[in-house]
């Protein structure tokens, strides 16, 4: 059976199902999809209040703590009234540093919001204020400070003192009020377990609504404001009569109700709770009946045009499955093809016009091309490779034809009684045997010392110097380094070093370790060497040492941390009483991660 034919059976299949079964179940299932749309409409709706009420929470809580951290005004209000011109000032900068913070509290507002801060009467500066109550403010400013002294006894002060925050209505002024007590950080006059203020942000009754940004659910629904007791505050729909409204939460409060839809009076609603900040919580109630006479014009209806959608069901898949078949065909054609990789054109595939089978198009032309590059690059490896053969057994030719040149002048010197020149010959053998043999290896520290005293041998025959070579190693050490970690230090130290009159050059190599640490160290008597110098060469930074182009110091200490991830590498020290080492420090296990780092302490020479 061909793709087109299928998606049109199954989308024709599919399509009658969901029909009759929709048919069938209609009146039940057009009710419940309603009711969960409205639950979810009334979800959303609290969602938006409750974010809406954190907004506005937070713009009184940012305005809160900026009064409590600005201590410019904390000096202010610690002012006493030693000076009055000062004490008139203070006053002054206190009501523009609350004005401002007030004014940016609401700046994104369209909102009339009233801030009123009241500092308590046992600060100082208080008494420059007036006493005004929120009920008898006379001015028409939205930002103003008074004194606590007519209001202290309120039942909404007493309140703010005890819990810090407080939310009421002012019916003298038709407002619902948010109350704060604050405390100044850098306050420094007497202490009050009332604060220094309680600042009091107060918004019309008849705005409340769009400051909590209300969107009715349906026509009759409504919600209600809280307090922690459940005590009713404000009511955004009157139809509902607020008996309605203490029923249904002592209903939800109680879990008697274990779905989202209570019977009070006779009539049922859909109920939710959701609690916001300063201790209130709203309320929100959607008749049934809303629900109702929202479904049964909807299943009417639906009931006259299903026959209709049956057949535009059935012409509209036939078109539908011929459209979105007929680029997958193409393309499947078009692939089915080709033969070889290397002789396909891209231009011979159809011209597509949708979004996904151009992407797939341009995916196989990507594929085309890449296999191509690939077989080229085969190719090409394979013939690189035929070269590198070539090249490797040349190589093997040269050092073999030297190796045997210098056996011969061996054999010459020592024919002709030249001990000497045979001897260092030999030397020159194991040093270029040893160097160009497996050179990225590892070896033991008595390989590397067995290179050294070659290269000793051969400098005291062409200097005719008798340096002393001393080995101090453990009979149980076993170190693997890098090869040409320790000559490159022996030959500075036979190149650079200035032992004291009268005496010989002496150059102790030592290596120890512990359970997580190796140490070698190259000592000599030289009394010219700067460790502090050579210490900056190491770390690349300036220093006055004239530097050869050989193969130095720094190659060996780059060499070590490649080889060694945790290794604290190669340093120099001068010694008490002249000369100097070079000391290297290894793991032991150079996998190891958690191996402290050794130069923090002192490691014994």
């Amino acid at each position: 059976m061909g793709y087109r034919k299928k998606i049109f059976l199954l989308l024709t299949a599919a399509m009658l199902a969901i029909l009759v079964l929709s048919y069938v179940c209609i009146y039940y299932y057009l009710y419940r999809s309603t009711y969960k749309e409205t639950l979810v409409r009334q979800q959303a709706s609290i969602t938006l209040n409750q974010e809406m009420a954190n907004n506005f929470v937070t713009s009184i809580y940012r305005t809160a703590v900026q009064f409590v951290s600005d201590q410019t005004l904390g000096e202010n209000l610690s002012t006493s009234g030693d000076d009055t011109l000062e004490f008139l000032q203070s006053r002054e900068n206190i009501r523009n540093q609350f004005s401002h913070y007030a004014t940016h509290q609401a700046i994104d507002s369209i909102y009339y919001y009233k801030n009123t801060l009241f500092l308590s009467d046992s600060i100082p500066i208080a008494a420059l204020f007036e006493p005004y109550t929120l009920d008898s403010n006379p001015y028409t400013a939205s930002n103003m400070v008074f004194s606590n002294t007519n209001v202290k006894d309120e039942d909404w002060y007493r309140r703010t003192v005890e819990n810090v925050t407080c939310a009421f209505i002012n019916e003298g002024t038709d407002e619902f009020c948010f109350s704060r007590k604050l405390n100044n950080t850098y306050y420094r006059g007497p202490y009050s377990s009332e604060g220094n203020a309680v600042m009091v942000v107060s918004v019309a009754l008849n705005q409340l609504d769009d400051v909590f940004g209300n969107i009715s659910v349906t026509e009759h629904s409504g919600y209600a404001l809280m307090d922690e007791e459940n005590h009713l505050l404000y009511r955004s729909n009157t139809d509902i009569p607020e008996e309605t409204y203490g029923a249904a939460v002592d209903l939800y409060s109680e879990g008697r109700s274990n779905m989202p839809t209570v019977e009070i009076g006779g009539n049922k609603y859909l109920i939710n709770q959701r609690d916001i900040p300063w201790g209130l919580s709203f309320l929100f109630l959607t008749p049934e009946s809303d629900i109702i006479s929202g479904v049964m014009p909807i299943m009417h209806t639906y009931s006259f045009i299903f026959f209709g959608i049956i057949l535009a069901a059935l012409i509209v898949i036939f078109f539908i499955t011929k459209e979105i078949s007929r680029p997958l065909v193409q393309l499947a054609q078009a692939i089915g093809s080709v033969d070889d990789t290397r002789d396909f054109d891209p231009a011979s595939l159809p011209v597509f016009r949708e979004k996904e089978i151009i992407t797939l198009e341009h995916s196989f032309i990507q594929l085309i091309d890449k296999t191509n590059r690939l077989i080229s690059d085969i190719q090409i490896q394979s013939e690189n490779e035929r070269r590198s053969q070539l090249k490797a057994l040349q190589a093997q030719i040269n050092p073999h034809f030297i190796f045997n040149a210098m056996d011969i002048v061996n054999w010459l010197a020592l024919s002709r009684n030249c001990d000497d020149i045979a001897n260092i010959v030999d030397s020159i053998a194991r040093l270029m045997r040893y160097s160009i043999t497996d050179a990225d290896n590892m070896v033991d520290i008595s390989q590397e010392l067995k290179n050294i005293q070659d290269f000793v041998s051969i400098y005291q025959l062409r200097h005719r110097s008798n340096p002393e070579l001393i080995y101090e190693i453990e009979d149980d050490t076993q170190i693997f380094i890098p090869k040409f970690t320790l000559q490159p230090l022996v030959e500075n130290s036979v190149k650079h070093a200035s032992p004291p009159v009268g005496e010989n050059l002496k150059i102790v190599i030592r290596a120890y370790h512990d359970d997580r640490w190796c140490t070698i160290s190259v000592s000599d008597n030289g009394t010219k060497g700067n460790a502090e110098q050579l210490n900056l060469h190491l770390a690349h930074k300036s220093n006055t040492l004239k530097v050869s182009n050989g193969f130095g110091i720094r190659n060996v200490n780059e060499r070590l941390h490649l080889h060694f991830k945790h290794s604290p590498g190669l340093t120099y020290l001068n010694r008490e009483g002249g000369g100097l080492t070079a000391r290297i420090i290894l793991p032991r296990r150079s996998s190891d991660p958690d191996i402290p780092n050794p130069m923090s302490g002192e490691i014994d020479e």
